[in-house]
Formats: C-alpha cells, sequence, structure tokens
C-alpha cells in the first residue's frame, strides 16, 4: 500500500512544478497554495516564505545530482553505454529545469545558488572528463588529453544550457527538448567514438525516435521529494 503523501512534501511537489512551468520570478507562495487548494496559512506553517522552498529544493538537486555524478563506474561504462547515461543526466538536471532557465535572475535574489550551480557544474565536467579518458584509455575514443578536457567542458556546457532552449525553440516540449540537447551531444562526440556502423545507427534511431527514456532507469520529482 503506497504511504499517503505529506502535506509538506504535497508543496514541494507543487512548487516545484510550477516553478518549471512558469519560472520562480512568476509564482508566489499564494500561487502554491491556491494550486493545492490550502489556506496560505496551512503553507506558511510548513514554508516559512517562497525563498525556504526555493532553498530546500536546491538542496535536494544537488544532494541527487552529486549522488549521479559520484558513480565510480568509469571503467566499466562502454562507449554505446555513454548516450543512455547522457540522457539520465539530462533528464535530472531538467527535473530541477527552473533552477538554469534565468540563473541570473535567480542568483540576485538567491545568492546561494551561484555557489551550488558552480559545485555542480564543476562536478558535472569532472565527472564527464574521467569518463571521457576512461574511453580513451580503452581505445574506444579518439582524442588527446587537451580534447578530452575540452570535449568535456563543451559537453557539461550543452547539458546545463538545455534547461533554456524553450526560449529559443519553439514548439517543443521538455521532452523534446531533452532530446535536443542528446542530439546537441552526439554530433559533438560521436565523430570521435569507435564503434560498430550498427551501434551508431542504434543510436541516432533511438535518439530520433525519443525511445531512449524506454531504456534508462528515470527518476520522477515525486521520488527525489518522497524519498528525501
Amino acid at each position: 500500500m503506497r504511504a499517503r503523501i505529506k502535506t509538506s512534501q504535497r508543496i514541494l511537489l507543487t512548487a516545484l512544478a510550477l516553478f518549471n512551468e512558469h519560472g520562480e520570478n512568476s509564482v508566489s507562495s499564494v500561487d502554491i497554495a491556491l494550486e493545492l487548494d490550502i489556506s496560505p496559512g496551512n503553507l506558511y506553517y510548513h514554508y516559512k516564505g517562497k525563498e525556504v522552498m526555493v532553498a530546500t529544493l536546491l538542496q535536494l538537486h544537488q544532494k541527487n545530482m552529486l549522488a549521479l555524478l559520484a558513480s565510480k563506474s568509469d571503467e566499466v561504462l562502454n562507449a554505446d553505454d555513454l548516450f543512455y547515461y547522457f540522457y539520465m543526466l539530462i533528464d535530472h538536471l531538467h527535473l530541477f529545469r527552473f533552477f538554469y532557465r534565468s540563473p541570473a535572475d535567480l542568483s540576485e535574489k538567491y545568492p546561494d545558488t551561484v555557489r551550488v550551480r558552480k559545485r555542480l557544474m564543476d562536478a558535472l565536467e569532472s565527472r564527464l572528463n574521467g569518463l571521457l579518458s576512461a574511453l580513451v584509455r580503452k581505445g574506444e575514443l579518439i582524442a588527446t588529453a587537451a580534447d578530452t578536457r575540452l570535449l568535456a567542458e563543451l559537453l557539461e556546457q550543452i547539458m546545463m544550457q538545455s534547461c533554456q532552449y524553450n526560449g529559443r525553440i519553439n514548439n517543443q516540449d521538455d521532452e523534446a527538448q531533452r532530446y535536443h540537447a542528446l542530439s546537441l551531444l552526439m554530433v559533438s562526440i560521436l565523430p570521435r567514438l569507435r564503434l560498430p556502423a550498427e551501434t551508431i545507427a542504434a543510436i541516432q534511431d533511438a535518439i530520433q525516435r525519443h525511445s531512449l527514456a524506454n531504456m534508462t532507469a528515470r527518476q520522477s520529482a515525486e521520488s527525489l521529494v518522497l524519498g528525501a
């Protein structure tokens, strides 16, 4: 039997959904209370203002991302697994996409977001550099040490900025934005990978058909909040 979701958890889930859809700046505590059909006083009992909700969500995001990036699977992850792992990273970033859509505006209101963002960017780039270096050692990626560092930086930038595509690409839902980012990653790295032609064709087809999500362990916002 599924455990009942606590009011505090429902508030976080609703706040996250509204922030992601409309942007943090366009959503007030009253908006969140109205969406939940609870009184502003009830919401205030659990979270003393919107800034507390934002801080709690950022802590969840940071904890989740750092756990995913802390994996020591560089030597066992093969080149043909790379895009499934990339999809997982992009998927986790997009669960908290409001954090990346207007970083300058958010940092003015919540200065601590600058530190969190830098920590996550550094961790992501370091993880990607380690992953690519391992593929070079196994002969599955053609790149010098300098190329590897630059490629890791490029991949990190594509992933981090993928949440901003909604303002640049018309008529794309969030799932399409994920796959657009994945297509950019593919164009950046696929020519350097030593993979059989049929494997490359399968990866390209999966990205084109938006079917990688069916092959990866996706995490939902609800599972993150309830597991906190």
